[in-house]
């Protein structure tokens, strides 16, 4: 019988930023009033014990990978089977492969669409078939209350971080170039985001303590604000700067987000770090909290969600 937790299921042990946000995202749902428990997707037995109206699937496709590495993919569906709503959290560009690699042919499909990022992907109200609804990415309480602020005196003017790629070194490459050759950058060979793989969010915390300004380009063309990099700058006290030449003017209303790198250069001397920091800051807290966000676009499936978030909307109107 469940015992009234709302599962968030991860691939715990293959991909800590998964791993990490389930834990996150669940422990932000308990403290808002929604209890839920963060779980491997190995782990049946907590899974199939917790089987009830909802469940939350951060990254389908790795979840399944893990459950097929531990031998139990097979349980993992039909444990899964069990739930009346399967709702994927969604940290991926809609546009992609890695988005289509959520909805699996030969497992229990996918009934709704969460999209957990900074920018709105798409204004429809379906996507590959199943309810989608946009959830602003946001810091948790927990995140909120420890937060770094920029100061002045930081050792390092420019970080960058992620697996290596071409474009990403020809980035790296301009970015000693125009922003001066005396930044940090840790662009490792491609590799599974395991804790040992040397990009773990302790690490980059460290990292970014240290720095005024965080960079970083997609590695793809679509329009699409990567999940994470924002929060993780914010929270380290780090100015973000997402150098998007083909997309700038899509996210035209995102304080960080520049066409060229010359352009980050131009708005550090112009305003300043600390004014760039606190428009950064103030976009993100203009999206209220991670769980309140979630509660809100699950509602229509989630009975506890739902009663919460009318239970909200009552508070607002009360006299």
């Amino acid at each position: 019988m469940s015992d009234g937790m709302l599962p968030v299921i991860a691939p715990f042990g293959i991909n800590w930023f998964y791993e990490s946000q389930a834990e996150n995202l669940a422990q932000d749902l308990t403290a808002f009033g929604l209890p839920a428990a963060a779980l491997a997707s190995a782990d049946v037995a907590a899974l199939r014990a917790r089987a009830g109206d909802t469940v939350l699937i951060v990254n389908y496709s790795e979840c399944l990978i893990a459950a097929e590495r531990a031998g139990r993919r097979a349980e993992l569906n039909a444990a899964l089977e069990r739930f009346e709503h399967r709702i994927l959290v969604n940290y991926d560009t809609v546009y992609s492969h890695w988005f289509g690699n959520q909805f699996p042919h030969d497992a229990a499909p996918v009934t709704a669409v969460v999209d957990l990022t900074m920018v709105r992907q798409v204004e429809v109200p379906f996507i590959r078939g199943v309810p989608y609804a946009w959830a602003p990415e946001a810091f948790s309480a927990r995140e909120r209350a420890s937060l770094g602020r920029w100061q002045a005196g930081r050792p390092l003017p420019w970080a960058m971080l992620g697996h290596a790629t071409a474009d990403r070194a020809a980035f790296l490459s301009a970015a000693m170039e125009t922003l001066g050759g005396d930044g940090f950058a840790f662009l490792p060979p491609h590799r599974p985001y395991e804790r040992r793989s040397g990009l773990e969010a302790a690490e980059i915390a460290r990292v970014l303590a240290r720095a005024d300004l965080y960079l970083w380009s997609s590695h793809h063309s679509f329009p699409y604000h990567e999940g994470f990099r924002a929060l993780h700058a914010v929270a380290a006290g780090a100015v973000p700067a997402k150098v998007d030449p083909l997309n700038a003017a899509h996210f035209a209303h995102v304080p960080w987000v520049y066409p060229h790198l010359q352009a980050v250069r131009e708005a550090k001397e112009r305003f300043g770090l600390a004014a760039l920091y606190q428009a950064a800051f103030d976009f993100i807290e203009r999206h209220g909290r991670l769980a309140a966000n979630v509660a809100r676009a699950i509602a229509p499936w989630c009975p506890a969600a739902r009663q919460l978030a009318g239970a909200e909307r009552g508070a607002e109107v009360a006299p």
